[in-house]
Protein backbone atom coordinates (compact mmCIF):
# COMPACT_ATOMS: atom_id res chain seq x y z
CA UNK A 1 0.00 0.00 0.00
CA UNK A 2 1.12 3.53 -0.79
CA UNK A 3 -0.06 7.02 0.12
CA UNK A 4 0.54 9.97 -2.21
CA UNK A 5 0.43 13.23 -0.27
CA UNK A 6 -0.44 16.10 -2.63
CA UNK A 7 1.59 19.28 -2.91
CA UNK A 8 -0.23 22.54 -3.58
CA UNK A 9 -0.30 23.80 -7.16
CA UNK A 10 0.13 27.58 -7.30
CA UNK A 11 0.80 30.25 -9.90
CA UNK A 12 4.49 29.69 -9.22
CA UNK A 13 4.40 25.93 -9.87
CA UNK A 14 2.00 25.99 -12.84
CA UNK A 15 4.32 26.68 -15.75
CA UNK A 16 1.72 26.37 -18.51
CA UNK A 17 -1.78 25.11 -19.21
CA UNK A 18 -3.53 24.64 -22.54
CA UNK A 19 -6.86 25.83 -21.05
CA UNK A 20 -7.15 29.63 -21.27
CA UNK A 21 -8.56 31.46 -18.27
CA UNK A 22 -11.27 33.21 -20.25
CA UNK A 23 -14.47 31.73 -18.79
CA UNK A 24 -15.97 35.20 -18.25
CA UNK A 25 -14.71 38.81 -18.28
CA UNK A 26 -12.29 39.77 -15.53
CA UNK A 27 -13.79 41.83 -12.74
CA UNK A 28 -13.21 45.54 -13.30
CA UNK A 29 -13.70 48.19 -10.63
CA UNK A 30 -15.07 50.69 -13.19
CA UNK A 31 -17.68 48.34 -14.69
CA UNK A 32 -21.27 48.32 -13.45
CA UNK A 33 -22.55 44.73 -13.32
CA UNK A 34 -26.22 43.77 -13.46
CA UNK A 35 -27.67 41.10 -11.21
CA UNK A 36 -26.69 37.66 -12.54
CA UNK A 37 -23.54 38.79 -14.34
CA UNK A 38 -20.53 36.48 -14.17
CA UNK A 39 -16.92 37.57 -13.71
CA UNK A 40 -13.62 35.90 -12.87
CA UNK A 41 -10.83 36.93 -10.55
CA UNK A 42 -7.40 36.13 -12.02
CA UNK A 43 -5.86 36.59 -8.57
CA UNK A 44 -7.84 33.79 -6.91
CA UNK A 45 -8.89 31.97 -10.12
CA UNK A 46 -12.52 32.13 -8.99
CA UNK A 47 -15.80 32.57 -10.86
CA UNK A 48 -18.31 34.94 -9.22
CA UNK A 49 -21.94 35.81 -9.95
CA UNK A 50 -23.41 39.20 -9.10
CA UNK A 51 -26.22 39.04 -6.52
CA UNK A 52 -27.10 42.74 -6.69
CA UNK A 53 -27.85 45.10 -9.54
CA UNK A 54 -25.96 48.38 -10.01
CA UNK A 55 -22.87 46.53 -8.78
CA UNK A 56 -19.91 48.89 -9.14
CA UNK A 57 -16.57 48.90 -7.36
CA UNK A 58 -17.28 45.96 -5.04
CA UNK A 59 -14.22 43.71 -5.23
CA UNK A 60 -15.45 40.09 -4.96
CA UNK A 61 -12.13 38.82 -3.54
CA UNK A 62 -12.17 41.45 -0.77
CA UNK A 63 -15.79 40.65 -0.02
CA UNK A 64 -15.00 36.95 0.42
CA UNK A 65 -12.03 37.81 2.64
CA UNK A 66 -14.32 39.93 4.83
CA UNK A 67 -16.90 37.15 5.06
CA UNK A 68 -14.19 34.71 6.18
CA UNK A 69 -12.67 37.04 8.81
CA UNK A 70 -14.56 37.08 12.14
CA UNK A 71 -12.91 40.40 13.06
CA UNK A 72 -14.42 42.19 10.05
CA UNK A 73 -18.11 43.05 9.91
CA UNK A 74 -19.83 41.09 7.17
CA UNK A 75 -20.70 43.22 4.14
CA UNK A 76 -24.39 44.04 3.88
CA UNK A 77 -25.67 43.45 1.31
CA UNK A 78 -23.45 40.71 -0.14
CA UNK A 79 -22.75 41.60 -3.78
CA UNK A 80 -21.15 38.39 -5.06
CA UNK A 81 -21.69 34.64 -4.97
CA UNK A 82 -18.78 32.22 -5.34
CA UNK A 83 -19.50 29.76 -8.17
CA UNK A 84 -16.20 27.88 -8.07
CA UNK A 85 -12.79 27.66 -9.68
CA UNK A 86 -12.20 28.77 -13.25
CA UNK A 87 -12.10 26.06 -15.90
CA UNK A 88 -8.28 25.97 -15.82
CA UNK A 89 -8.00 25.78 -12.04
CA UNK A 90 -10.66 23.09 -11.65
CA UNK A 91 -7.73 20.75 -12.32
CA UNK A 92 -6.35 21.60 -8.88
CA UNK A 93 -9.34 22.69 -6.76
CA UNK A 94 -9.61 19.48 -4.73
CA UNK A 95 -13.01 18.57 -6.25
CA UNK A 96 -12.75 15.62 -8.68
CA UNK A 97 -16.42 15.84 -9.67
CA UNK A 98 -16.04 19.44 -10.91
CA UNK A 99 -14.53 18.96 -14.35
CA UNK A 100 -12.16 21.04 -16.44
CA UNK A 101 -13.14 20.69 -20.10
CA UNK A 102 -11.47 21.34 -23.44
CA UNK A 103 -11.48 20.13 -27.03
CA UNK A 104 -9.04 17.34 -27.95
CA UNK A 105 -6.33 17.94 -25.34
CA UNK A 106 -5.67 19.26 -21.86
CA UNK A 107 -1.96 19.82 -21.26
CA UNK A 108 -0.38 21.13 -18.07
CA UNK A 109 3.27 21.56 -17.15
CA UNK A 110 4.22 21.81 -13.48
CA UNK A 111 7.48 22.59 -11.71
CA UNK A 112 6.87 21.43 -8.14
CA UNK A 113 10.30 22.52 -6.91
CA UNK A 114 10.71 19.32 -4.87
CA UNK A 115 11.16 15.69 -5.74
CA UNK A 116 7.83 13.94 -6.28
CA UNK A 117 7.34 10.22 -6.56
CA UNK A 118 3.84 10.04 -7.94
CA UNK A 119 1.15 11.65 -10.07
CA UNK A 120 -2.53 10.77 -10.25
CA UNK A 121 -5.65 11.93 -12.06
CA UNK A 122 -9.37 11.57 -11.30
CA UNK A 123 -12.65 12.28 -13.05
CA UNK A 124 -11.02 11.74 -16.44
CA UNK A 125 -12.69 11.32 -19.80
CA UNK A 126 -9.96 10.91 -22.41
CA UNK A 127 -8.55 8.29 -24.78
CA UNK A 128 -4.99 8.55 -23.51
CA UNK A 129 -2.93 10.03 -20.70
CA UNK A 130 0.71 10.97 -21.22
CA UNK A 131 3.12 11.90 -18.44
CA UNK A 132 6.56 13.29 -19.25
CA UNK A 133 9.25 14.44 -16.83
CA UNK A 134 12.17 16.57 -18.00
CA UNK A 135 15.23 17.72 -16.10
CA UNK A 136 17.50 20.42 -17.56
CA UNK A 137 15.71 19.92 -20.89
CA UNK A 138 16.31 16.17 -21.05
CA UNK A 139 13.49 13.63 -20.83
CA UNK A 140 14.02 11.43 -17.76
CA UNK A 141 10.60 9.75 -17.60
CA UNK A 142 7.79 9.11 -20.07
CA UNK A 143 4.64 7.02 -19.77
CA UNK A 144 1.50 6.67 -21.89
CA UNK A 145 -1.70 5.13 -20.51
CA UNK A 146 -4.61 3.97 -22.68
CA UNK A 147 -7.78 4.96 -20.82
CA UNK A 148 -10.03 2.25 -22.27
CA UNK A 149 -11.19 -0.49 -19.90
CA UNK A 150 -11.32 -3.71 -21.90
CA UNK A 151 -12.22 -5.92 -18.93
CA UNK A 152 -15.93 -5.39 -19.63
CA UNK A 153 -15.55 -7.59 -22.74
CA UNK A 154 -15.84 -11.18 -21.53
CA UNK A 155 -16.53 -13.00 -24.82
CA UNK A 156 -16.60 -12.63 -28.57
CA UNK A 157 -20.13 -11.23 -28.65
CA UNK A 158 -19.26 -8.65 -26.03
CA UNK A 159 -16.50 -7.33 -28.26
CA UNK A 160 -19.15 -6.19 -30.74
CA UNK A 161 -22.06 -5.18 -28.51
CA UNK A 162 -20.55 -3.88 -25.24
CA UNK A 163 -20.22 -0.08 -25.09
CA UNK A 164 -16.73 1.38 -24.79
CA UNK A 165 -15.92 1.88 -21.12
CA UNK A 166 -13.27 4.38 -20.07
CA UNK A 167 -10.97 4.36 -17.09
CA UNK A 168 -11.70 7.50 -15.09
CA UNK A 169 -8.51 7.56 -12.99
CA UNK A 170 -4.83 6.70 -13.08
CA UNK A 171 -1.84 6.73 -10.78
CA UNK A 172 1.91 6.45 -11.39
CA UNK A 173 4.22 5.97 -8.42
CA UNK A 174 7.59 5.38 -10.08
CA UNK A 175 8.68 8.91 -10.99
CA UNK A 176 12.43 9.41 -10.53
CA UNK A 177 13.49 11.84 -7.73
CA UNK A 178 14.50 15.01 -9.62
CA UNK A 179 13.89 18.07 -7.45
CA UNK A 180 14.21 20.59 -10.30
CA UNK A 181 12.21 18.65 -12.87
CA UNK A 182 9.18 19.76 -14.85
CA UNK A 183 6.25 17.36 -15.25
CA UNK A 184 3.85 17.53 -18.18
CA UNK A 185 0.50 15.74 -18.02
CA UNK A 186 -1.62 15.43 -21.15
CA UNK A 187 -5.17 14.11 -21.50
CA UNK A 188 -5.90 13.48 -25.17
CA UNK A 189 -8.86 12.58 -27.37
CA UNK A 190 -8.32 13.53 -31.00
CA UNK A 191 -11.47 14.93 -32.55
CA UNK A 192 -13.43 14.90 -29.30
CA UNK A 193 -13.92 16.48 -25.91
CA UNK A 194 -11.63 15.90 -22.92
CA UNK A 195 -12.43 16.44 -19.25
CA UNK A 196 -10.33 16.10 -16.11
CA UNK A 197 -11.57 16.45 -12.54
CA UNK A 198 -8.31 16.54 -10.62
CA UNK A 199 -4.56 16.25 -11.10
CA UNK A 200 -2.51 15.40 -8.02
CA UNK A 201 1.22 14.99 -7.57
CA UNK A 202 3.50 14.66 -4.61
CA UNK A 203 5.79 12.37 -2.60
CA UNK A 204 4.80 8.72 -2.18
CA UNK A 205 4.89 6.96 1.18
CA UNK A 206 5.25 3.18 0.83
CA UNK A 207 3.33 1.84 3.81
CA UNK A 208 3.28 -1.94 3.39
CA UNK A 209 1.90 -4.86 1.40
CA UNK A 210 -1.91 -4.82 1.15
CA UNK A 211 -3.81 -7.68 2.77
CA UNK A 212 -6.15 -8.79 0.00
CA UNK A 213 -8.61 -10.44 2.36
CA UNK A 214 -9.36 -7.18 4.19
CA UNK A 215 -9.05 -4.57 1.45
CA UNK A 216 -12.20 -3.51 -0.39
CA UNK A 217 -14.72 -0.74 -0.96
CA UNK A 218 -18.38 0.16 -1.00
CA UNK A 219 -20.29 2.80 -2.93
CA UNK A 220 -21.59 5.98 -1.31
CA UNK A 221 -24.35 7.87 -3.16
CA UNK A 222 -25.20 11.43 -2.11
CA UNK A 223 -28.35 11.51 -4.24
CA UNK A 224 -31.67 12.48 -2.68
CA UNK A 225 -34.59 10.07 -2.95
CA UNK A 226 -37.94 10.66 -1.23
CA UNK A 227 -41.05 8.51 -1.49
CA UNK A 228 -44.48 9.98 -0.76
CA UNK A 229 -47.53 8.17 0.67
CA UNK A 230 -48.55 6.99 -2.80
CA UNK A 231 -45.17 5.52 -3.67
CA UNK A 232 -44.17 8.29 -6.07
CA UNK A 233 -40.50 9.18 -5.96
CA UNK A 234 -38.83 12.56 -5.93
CA UNK A 235 -35.18 12.17 -6.87
CA UNK A 236 -32.21 14.50 -7.15
CA UNK A 237 -29.16 12.85 -8.68
CA UNK A 238 -25.94 13.92 -6.97
CA UNK A 239 -22.33 12.84 -6.86
CA UNK A 240 -21.20 9.42 -5.66
CA UNK A 241 -17.91 8.18 -4.29
CA UNK A 242 -16.18 5.15 -2.78
CA UNK A 243 -15.68 4.29 0.86
CA UNK A 244 -12.52 2.19 0.86
CA UNK A 245 -10.99 -0.06 3.48
CA UNK A 246 -7.27 -0.71 3.18
CA UNK A 247 -5.51 -3.36 5.24
CA UNK A 248 -1.76 -3.84 5.39
CA UNK A 249 0.84 -5.42 7.63
CA UNK A 250 3.41 -3.25 9.38
CA UNK A 251 6.33 -4.05 11.71
CA UNK A 252 5.57 -3.02 15.26
CA UNK A 253 8.76 -0.96 15.33
CA UNK A 254 7.17 1.36 12.74
CA UNK A 255 3.85 1.92 14.51
CA UNK A 256 4.75 5.18 16.23
CA UNK A 257 6.00 6.64 12.95
CA UNK A 258 2.82 5.43 11.23
CA UNK A 259 0.65 7.07 13.89
CA UNK A 260 2.58 10.33 13.62
CA UNK A 261 2.25 10.40 9.84
CA UNK A 262 -1.46 9.62 9.97
CA UNK A 263 -2.09 12.36 12.51
CA UNK A 264 -0.53 14.82 10.06
CA UNK A 265 -3.31 13.87 7.61
CA UNK A 266 -6.18 14.39 10.06
CA UNK A 267 -8.98 16.91 9.66
CA UNK A 268 -10.09 15.85 6.20
CA UNK A 269 -6.67 16.31 4.57
CA UNK A 270 -6.83 14.92 1.04
CA UNK A 271 -4.40 12.26 -0.14
CA UNK A 272 -4.29 9.50 -2.73
CA UNK A 273 -4.62 6.10 -1.04
CA UNK A 274 -3.29 3.31 -3.25
CA UNK A 275 -3.91 -0.39 -2.73
CA UNK A 276 -2.88 -1.15 -6.31
CA UNK A 277 -1.57 1.01 -9.16
CA UNK A 278 -3.98 -0.77 -11.52
CA UNK A 279 -7.10 1.46 -11.76
CA UNK A 280 -9.23 -1.47 -12.95
CA UNK A 281 -9.13 -2.89 -9.41
CA UNK A 282 -10.77 0.26 -7.97
CA UNK A 283 -8.14 0.21 -5.21
CA UNK A 284 -7.23 3.91 -5.60
CA UNK A 285 -9.09 6.59 -3.66
CA UNK A 286 -8.56 10.35 -3.58
CA UNK A 287 -9.98 11.25 -0.21
CA UNK A 288 -9.49 11.55 3.54
CA UNK A 289 -9.23 8.91 6.21
CA UNK A 290 -12.18 8.52 8.57
CA UNK A 291 -10.40 6.19 10.98
CA UNK A 292 -7.44 3.87 11.30
CA UNK A 293 -6.62 0.98 13.59
CA UNK A 294 -3.52 -1.06 14.45
CA UNK A 295 -4.06 -4.55 15.85
CA UNK A 296 -1.03 -6.38 17.20
CA UNK A 297 -0.77 -9.83 15.61
CA UNK A 298 2.63 -11.01 16.92
CA UNK A 299 5.54 -9.51 18.82
CA UNK A 300 6.89 -8.25 15.48
CA UNK A 301 3.88 -7.44 13.27
CA UNK A 302 0.57 -5.59 13.37
CA UNK A 303 -2.42 -5.46 11.07
CA UNK A 304 -3.29 -1.92 9.97
CA UNK A 305 -6.81 -1.03 8.83
CA UNK A 306 -7.58 2.38 7.27
CA UNK A 307 -11.02 3.61 6.22
CA UNK A 308 -10.96 6.28 3.50
CA UNK A 309 -13.85 8.30 2.10
CA UNK A 310 -13.49 9.62 -1.41
CA UNK A 311 -13.87 13.33 -2.10
CA UNK A 312 -16.45 14.45 -4.63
Amino acid sequence: MKILTPIAVTDATLISCSIPETDFPRWNAQTTYPRGAFVISPATHTVYRALQGDNTGHDPDLEQAALADPLIDDPDPVFWQVIGATNRWRLFDGKPSVLARAAEIIRVTLAPGVAVGGVAGFGISAAEIRVTMTDAGAVVYRRAIAMQDETVVSDGLGYYVEPITELSEFVLTDLPPYAAAQITIEAIRRGGQVSVGQIVLGPVWALGRPVIGGTGFQGVDFSYVKQDDYGDLTTVRRAATRLSTFETCLPNARLLGFDTRMRSLRGGTAAVWIGSDDPRKAAINYGFYRSYRAAYQTDAWSLISIEVQGIV
